[in-house]
């Protein structure tokens, strides 16, 4: 009685074993089927999850596929994805996207010092520049430069000018009033991209991508009558159902067992991600 206490749960992991190898197996030879590689199965998977969007691939080699079939195969894709969006491949893409969303911090501005060294630094600079061009300029035509010069000392006297208002205390606090209420918008942005995008955790995301299949599956309507349209194009011929959005629409074309069994396995997913 002991040995074969000690027997089950071995008989157990190799049942698994075997059983998701054979899933695995499954999985490889849709994938020959669809003609649809490894890597760019994984990449479809982690573009439709971070941008909450579905665009199987091959779905004309997938519509062919017999009701039965694509049911059948429900659990073996979710099988598939489940794993995928648990590995750290897929952690390490969602960390990279994670970056790519995370909010910009406001530039700290410059103090009415740096600003006047800036101002002061660029027209000098003109200055000298107009002077070397001035020297290979025809001297009947140098007068012009004279003037531009002039114009450019001009605006140098104006910076250290303490009656001028862009340089001025009440200047350089606007500029940083602007500044803290920039601040006070970025972190309360970016607190809520810490909660939306947690750390080495893509299950939030994961969520709404799940959640999202399930609201926009919840009402489709396989009774649905459709005719052929222009170009030979099926269309519903209730409008309300031809303004439907692409997930419900290909939920109908799917049909209703194939998706009772993507939302059923959906629905059990969801449980876990909790």
């Amino acid at each position: 009685m002991k040995k074969t206490f000690l027997f089950l749960p071995f008989l157990l992991i190799i049942s698994g074993f075997i059983y998701n190898h054979i899933i695995d197996e499954k999985m490889k030879q849709l994938l020959q089927q669809l003609n649809v590689s490894d890597s760019y199965a994984q990449e479809m998977i982690f573009s439709g999850c971070s941008g909450n969007y579905f665009n199987p691939p091959n779905l004309k080699a997938i519509k062919g596929l017999a009701s039965g079939d694509r049911t059948s195969l429900v659990p073996i894709v979710g099988k598939y994805i489940k794993d995928f969006t648990s590995s750290q491949d897929f952690i390490k893409r969602y960390n990279n996207y994670r970056e790519t969303k995370k909010p910009k911090e406001p530039e700290k501005p410059k103090t009415i010092a740096q600003m006047k060294d800036e101002q002061r630094k660029g027209i000098k600079e003109g200055i000298v520049n107009l002077e070397q061009t001035k020297k290979q300029t025809p001297k009947d035509q140098q007068g012009i430069y004279d003037d531009m010069i002039q114009q450019y000392k001009e605006q140098l006297k104006t910076i250290d000018d303490p009656d001028n208002p862009m340089f001025s205390p009440e200047m350089e606090k606007i500029f940083n009033d602007s500044y803290q209420q920039q601040m006070t918008e970025y972190n309360a942005k970016l607190s809520e991209w810490k909660k939306e995008y947690p750390a080495d955790n893509p299950k939030p995301m994961i969520r709404t991508w799940v959640n999202t299949f399930l609201e926009k599956t919840a009402d489709v309507n396989y009774n649905a009558k459709t005719a052929t349209g222009q170009y030979g194009k099926d269309i519903f011929v209730d409008q309300k159902y031809e303004r439907k959005d692409g997930v419900w629409k290909m939920g109908y074309r799917a049909g209703k067992a194939p998706m009772d069994a993507a939302r059923s396995f959906a629905q059990g997913w969801l449980s876990e991600l909790k």
